[in-house]
């Protein structure tokens, strides 16, 4: 199924009574940093914490009544389910979550109190063949946290507020994982202006999609744990996002474990924004990329905060 313009527009219509619409704030430091006037979309405030209830609800407003009553099931690192289950709560649906091990416990506390059902096995790969194996035998919707035409279709909906906020934006810089939030943005932004130009950040740990990209076709990549659970892991390939990616994204840019933990720590005390490590992405490509931006507007999505405060601590106290 393809993923159009106006689908995106149609998702905006469907959730909008759901979810709200971010500030796109001036961000005076990292203005300072690049030379570039950057504004800081933040999904950090958006209800659950994070983009996902965008795709989540507009998933869940899709499903046929039949659907509706045997429920979803989800694997995740932690966001998507939590958006799911707070949408599935809102809409009554049931609601089951696979999780890997190392799930930060803030999130799977948050994932209890929505009222979902709650499994972790070793690693998200495990999670995954979990929920796939749940969706056949219980006759549960399987919800990809991306490869799916509606989630993607959601994440979209983040590109309308920006282009409202701000027409004259010329540059969007977001975190990939799965690349559904960058798939669903370059849909909608090309087709409003092909001149914007689409940065893809992603992890040296998991760089999945920036060989893939290299090579024209999805090709074996070597993954490394990573703090940034919502960009890393691993991606099918015959998944939806690989050739919207291919037609949309014109940049990927790869930043390190500590990189990535000096712009959550840079943006809770220049900024005070606080994020989580996958919501800090984009902030560190553009500390990485200073000057280089140079002359743009520029804006960078923060695209969520669900950290618990030992997690927090280790990753940015002194």
């Amino acid at each position: 199924m393809t993923v159009t313009p106006d689908a995106i527009r149609a998702a905006w219509t469907r959730i909008r009574p759901h979810i709200r619409h971010t500030p796109l704030e001036p961000s005076l430091w990292l203005s300072r940093h690049t030379g570039a006037e950057v504004l800081l979309k933040l999904e950090t405030q958006q209800v659950t914490g994070s983009f996902k209830p965008r795709g989540g609800f507009n998933v869940l407003l899709t499903l046929t009544g039949a659907q509706k009553k045997r429920g979803i099931v989800a694997p995740t690192a932690g966001n998507h389910g939590i958006s799911l289950a707070y949408a599935a709560g809102q809409v009554g649906i049931p609601v089951r979550i696979y999780l890997p091990q190392n799930t930060d416990p803030a999130k799977i506390e948050r994932l209890e109190a929505y009222g979902a059902q709650v499994e972790q096995r070793e690693d998200f790969k495990a999670a995954h063949r979990a929920a796939l194996r749940a969706s056949d035998e219980l006759g549960m919707t399987f919800v990809s946290a991306y490869n799916h035409p509606a989630m993607i279709a959601g994440g979209g909906t983040v590109a309308l507020e920006i282009l409202k906020d701000c027409p004259e934006v010329d540059t969007v810089v977001v975190g990939m994982g799965g690349g559904g939030l960058a798939a669903g943005l370059g849909i909608l932004l090309k087709s409003s202006n092909p001149s914007i130009q689409i940065w893809g950040v992603q992890m040296a740990n998991s760089p999945t999609f920036g060989h893939w990209l290299a090579a024209g076709k999805p090709v074996p990549v070597t993954l490394q744990p990573s703090m940034a659970a919502g960009l890393s892991g691993y991606v099918e390939e015959d998944t939806l996002t690989f050739p919207l990616l291919q037609a949309h994204l014109d940049r990927v840019v790869t930043i390190s474990e500590e990189e990535l933990a000096a712009s959550m720590a840079w943006l809770l005390d220049r900024e005070q924004q606080l994020t989580e490590p996958s919501g800090a992405a984009a902030a560190a490509a553009l500390l990485q990329l200073g000057p280089e931006c140079r002359g743009r507007t520029i804006a960078a999505l923060l695209t969520g905060r669900n950290i618990g405060l030992d997690s927090l601590l280790s990753l940015v106290g002194k």
